[in-house]
């Protein structure tokens, strides 16, 4: 540590933990300057003065010259010394870190560094904050739209969870049946050339009491007035008919087969039984016709044939004709059973005219 001051001409320096003055050189210097020039001088006023010659002079001068270095005092440093002069200790102060950044101005302040004319960052800024206003203002009209469509709240919706339909995979198996011929036996009131012609007849025989139903084959208009499970019940049912008016005669008949296809498994299952369960009623109404009763063991096949249909509901069934054939099974199956707990003529009369409904629906097949 160095401390120089400016009076006292010296310079003080510290050496193991101590301070220690030195005159200063420039003032050796400055006095041995002083004495060349006083004995250039001396010299030069003696020769001008002619007191003394040149060596005289030259003697002066250096006599002048001797005196003047006896006079001069060295200054040394004195190490022995302990006194401590105040020296002032100054300590460079590191400059604080610079705090990073972030954010935007940490972003723009990288791109002006790396890019100092300031285009680049121009342009991202521009764009970045273009982007920020479109989806600012997108957003704010999705949800105008969206407050548009509520639901006011004054009239809350709660959804109901749907059930999970299984689906029936078996339900959506289509086949096709091959039906067999139809046999059976009808009381017939006549042959017509014409639908219209046979209409007439019909509704005529209606208002005399009788079943009656129109049936198209080969051509041709038929009236069937009742149907029987044979050619005798056909015979004496025809009579009864006959009483009333209405000119009949009994005969067998029988319905071509033939095949029906895409036909679904409960479909399949109504015609499979159609055939059996119309005969059974066949025989209940010829037995109700003829003696006003129906046997035990007729009633009992039917209800195990109508078992059947039982299991099957309509919303199974699409086939249109299937659908027929069974709502005719259906409702002379309800007929006979109301017949058995009350035998009247015109129920007798309502399971006849299913009958004749079934086999016009199994003819149109």
């Amino acid at each position: 540590m160095v401390d120089r001051r400016e009076k006292g001409k010296t310079i003080t320096i510290k050496i193991n933990g101590k301070n220690h003055m030195f005159q200063e050189a420039a003032s050796q210097e400055s006095e041995k300057m002083n004495m060349e020039n006083n004995r250039e001088k001396l010299i030069e006023e003696t020769i001008q003065n002619n007191k003394y010659d040149y060596s005289s002079a030259i003697e002066a001068a250096a006599s002048k010259e001797a005196a003047d270095e006896e006079n001069f005092d060295w200054i040394l440093p004195d190490e022995s010394s302990d006194v401590d002069m105040d020296v002032q200790e100054y300590k460079i102060a590191k400059q604080p870190k610079k705090q990073n950044q972030k954010g935007i101005g940490a972003i723009s302040k990288n791109f002006k560094k790396n890019n100092r004319n300031g285009l680049l960052s121009s342009v991202f800024l521009t764009v970045f904050f273009a982007i920020l206003l479109g989806t600012s203002f997108g957003l704010l009209l999705l949800k105008l739209v969206i407050t548009e469509n509520e639901i006011p709240v004054d009239q809350p919706v709660i959804a109901e969870p749907t059930p999970e339909k299984t689906e029936d995979t078996s339900a959506r198996e289509t086949g096709s049946i091959a039906l067999d011929p139809l046999s059976t036996f009808i009381v017939q009131g006549g042959v017509f050339s014409n639908k219209e012609a046979a209409d007439q007849m019909k509704e005529g025989a209606i208002q005399l009491g009788a079943p009656a139903q129109v049936v198209e084959m080969n051509g041709q208009a038929i009236l069937y007035v009742s149907a029987a499970d044979s050619i005798e019940h056909a015979k004496e049912i025809g009579a009864q008919l006959k009483t009333k008016g209405i000119e009949v005669f009994a005969k067998p008949i029988t319905l071509e087969g033939k095949t029906i296809k895409d036909l679904q498994k409960e479909e399949k299952k109504v015609m499979e039984a159609a055939g059996v369960i119309y005969q059974s009623l066949a025989a209940g109404a010829s037995e109700a016709a003829v003696s006003q009763t129906i046997s035990a063991s007729t009633i009992e096949d039917i209800e195990k044939q109508g078992s059947i249909l039982k299991d099957i509901t309509e919303d199974k069934l699409k086939h249109e004709g299937v659908i027929a054939i069974k709502a005719e099974l259906d409702q002379a199956i309800e007929q006979l059973s109301a017949y058995k707990q009350k035998p009247e003529p015109s129920i007798q009369t309502k399971l006849q005219q299913h009958l004749l409904g079934f086999l016009a629906v199994y003819q149109s097949l």
